[in-house]
């Protein structure tokens, strides 16, 4: 490919930033071109600058970078020239346009012909260590010298021709931006680089192509290829017009600089501003003191909650020491802490602050430390701890008071850790087993229970205070001369006035002498219980007898005898005290049996089968009355089969023995499903019940209504039944009303 002068002049004064080219011809430097950028400095036009010695016009434009320095540019551009490398001389701030701005760089680059003479040199000029762009060079020699100088660029560039927009020439760099080689030279620009994006941008260059207008873009994102892989990068890039004399537009020049740094910096600037921002509302949310030290004991943050806990406007803020906070305040204890926690962590501790007003509070401070702009920080957060510091005070003092009232108490009182360890015990505990506090708090309780319940003790302490439920517990313990007695234990939570759990707290009652009556007791029942059954046995065959010698009597009595009024009703009472006897000996009988069965054998049950052959038993009493039932038939309860008849029996015959005369009986039946329990419920509008009849209604033999049959063992044993398998039974009735018993199945 072949340049022309013309083009490399105009490529050259286009290029962005700040860039000079000379020819190296030491020591005058004649300057061959300068990029746009600079003229703004120029005291003069580029035609009266341009074949002059680069010091001549330092003289005559003061504002060129470089000017105010010029021995110790023209020892750069020597040495540059000498060992025929690359090199930098720092200008400092004399010529920035920017008061703010410093320590300019000046880049010198040397280029070369094919024999390795040095030919020019190329200055480009960068600020705070960013080096801007570079440009194309311009020279009067050769077209393989002008392509030495476009290579030499440290921007990609590229040459388009044409509407077309063929690519005439790309540096190095460019290329490499494209993922491309050289082979793209006389291609169209979508040709060259295919894709929807390059199309876009083919059209923004046509459109300069049309228009004759320039397009500058900012920050612009692209895909490039590195090593084949493609990456997201970012570019300042100018398009710009190539006119010929007559102005007519013929090509484009097109520089991009790489900005990605510059971008991603940026981006994680305003990240990190996004974060301060978001971490500065959720503390200002915050109840607690969020406070960021700097080294010198100043803030350099305070959040809503310490301003108005110290009393500050954010104006006054600005001038607070840590000295004006902290009344515990040393200087070297300060700088000694700040520097400690820029090593390790520090524990939370407690501290005093001071309002504004001189009043002093305690807090709780947690400390971590930052590094913010290079500059080591300390973010403290800090709580008001006033009211826990009197919520401890009244604590002690309740504690106190509770282990003076516990000491006298005749049983033994104990608490514990939310863990389970031991916290306190009374003295007639102490004294059980013989130890003082800080003895039998080294060994436990657990070292003190029967070895066969040990274990569960624990467990179900533990449990509930997992549960923050109460408890209650029978156990022994080891007394100090190694005689293990039974206790009663229960406890239940205690919390702190905040709602944080402060451990269990319990007693113990000895319960051995109980425990031996209530022994004695069950084995003094069972023998009644064998009494009743073994006499309710033995009484059968002598009421048999009894009643066959009267049916033998009544059959060898004369005639005229039985028609005797006197003697019929003798007989008749008779016959009824016999047939009462035998009803008692056999209900006797049925207590007796139902006394020892505790275990008997639980089967599926489907309860809507079991109520309907109750029914069917009852169908002659049911007579007008309406009954509803409403059991679902996939309801299925483990129970004894005879003795879940006998319940429903017992209910149902009950619910029609005892209906108001007045009006016709109406008997619901229904079944639900609880958590632990299915809920049997049978309620009628019968003659109903006082309180005072309700609590005798269970007891065996006592019957409330005279004007029906009845033996008073019924609902007796339906009790029996239903506590025998873990269950109970409960009525509510009102007078006049009617009743409602519950019966509950265990699941």
């Amino acid at each position: 490919m072949s340049t022309s002068f013309a083009d490399v002049s105009f490529v050259f004064d286009a290029l962005p930033g700040s860039v000079l080219l000379l020819q190296a011809n030491a020591p005058d430097f004649t300057l061959l071109a300068l990029s746009d950028d600079l003229l703004p400095r120029l005291a003069s036009t580029r035609a009266e600058v341009v074949g002059r010695s680069l010091w001549a016009v330092c003289t005559a434009n003061p504002a060129l970078p470089g000017a105010a320095k010029p021995a110790g540019l023209a020892s750069a551009l020597q040495h540059a020239l000498l060992t025929r490398q690359a090199t930098q001389y720092a200008i400092g701030p004399g010529w920035s346009p920017h008061e703010e701005e410093a320590n300019w760089v000046t880049h010198i680059r040397p280029v070369s012909d094919a024999t390795g003479e040095v030919r020019y040199l190329v200055l480009s000029f960068s600020h705070g260590g960013r080096l801007p762009a570079a440009g194309v060079l311009q020279g009067q020699e050769s077209a393989s010298y002008d392509q030495t100088l476009l290579e030499a660029c440290p921007i990609a560039t590229a040459l388009y021709l044409g509407p077309e927009i063929r690519v005439q020439y790309a540096n190095a760099l460019m290329l490499e931006y494209w993922g491309k080689d050289p082979s793209v030279v006389g291609k169209t620009f979508c040709e060259a680089l295919p894709g929807p994006e390059s199309r876009a941008f083919q059209a923004r260059l046509e459109q300069v192509y049309a228009t004759g207008e320039a397009y500058a873009g900012v920050y612009e994102k692209a895909a490039v290829l590195t090593d084949g892989a493609a990456h997201t990068a970012y570019f300042d890039f100018t398009c710009k017009p190539l006119r010929t004399p007559q102005g007519h537009v013929y090509g484009i020049h097109h520089t991009a600089t790489d900005v990605t740094d510059e971008v991603l910096t940026r981006q994680k600037s305003e990240a990190r501003r996004e974060e301060l921002e978001w971490f500065k509302f959720m503390a200002d949310q915050a109840r607690d003191l969020f406070i960021l030290v700097r080294e010198n004991g100043t803030f350099a943050y305070l959040n809503t909650q310490a301003l108005e806990t110290w009393g500050y406007t954010a104006r006054e803020a600005q001038q607070l020491h840590v000295a004006d906070i902290d009344p515990t305040y040393q200087p070297r204890m300060f700088a000694l802490g700040f520097a400690k926690a820029q090593r390790e962590i520090i524990p939370p501790f407690e501290t005093l602050h001071k309002r504004k007003d001189g009043h002093v509070f305690p807090v709780e401070v947690s400390m971590n430390a930052l590094v913010l702009g290079g500059k080591p920080h300390l973010l403290a957060v800090a709580r008001d701890i006033t009211q826990k510091k009197r919520d401890l005070e009244a604590l002690q003092e309740s504690e106190e008071r509770f282990r003076i009232m516990a000491d006298a108490a005749p049983s033994q009182v104990w608490a514990v850790h939310p863990d389970s360890s031991v916290r306190y015990v009374n003295r007639t505990f102490l004294e059980f087993v013989g130890l003082d506090l800080p003895q039998y708090l080294a060994k436990g309780w657990f070292s003190f229970l029967h070895p066969s319940e040990a274990a569960f003790a624990q467990r179900t302490l533990e449990q509930a205070i997992d549960e923050r439920k109460p408890y209650s517990l029978e156990h022994r313990m080891r007394r100090h001369d190694g005689v293990y007695r039974w206790f009663l234990s229960q406890g239940a939570p205690s919390y702190y006035a905040n709602g944080e759990l402060y451990g269990y707290v319990g007693a113990a009652i000895d319960i051995t002498e109980l425990k031996l009556a209530n022994e004695q007791l069950v084995r003094i029942n069972n023998d009644l219980d064998n009494f009743v059954y073994t006499a309710s046995h033995d009484l059968k065959a002598p009421i048999s007898n009894i009643e066959g010698l009267l049916h033998a009597l009544l059959r060898v009595l004369p005639p005229e005898t039985l028609q005797s009024e006197q003697v019929l009703q003798l007989t008749a009472l008779m016959q009824e005290s016999v047939e009462r006897f035998s009803k008692t000996i056999a209900n006797l009988t049925d207590v007796a049996k139902l006394q020892k069965e505790h275990s008997a054998e639980a089967v599926p049950v489907q309860l809507a089968t079991a109520i309907r052959e109750v029914l069917l038993d009852l169908q002659p009493q049911l007579g007008r009355g309406h009954l509803q039932v409403e059991v679902d038939e996939t309801i299925t309860i483990r129970f004894s089969e005879k003795n879940i008849r006998s319940v429903v029996y017992n209910l149902l015959s009950n619910a029609l023995k005892y209906c108001a005369p007045e009006r016709e009986p109406h008997i619901v039946v229904r079944c639900e499903a609880r958590d632990e329990h299915h809920v049997l419920t049978v309620a009628d509008n019968g003659l109903g019940l006082d309180a005072n009849q309700q609590r005798q209604l269970f007891i065996m033999f006592k019957r409330l209504h005279s004007h029906v049959e009845g033996s008073g063992v019924g609902l007796y044993m339906v009790k029996k039944i239903m506590e025998n398998s873990g269950g109970r039974i409960e009525v509510e009735s009102t007078p006049g009303l009617g009743s409602t018993f519950r019966v509950y199945f265990a699941r």
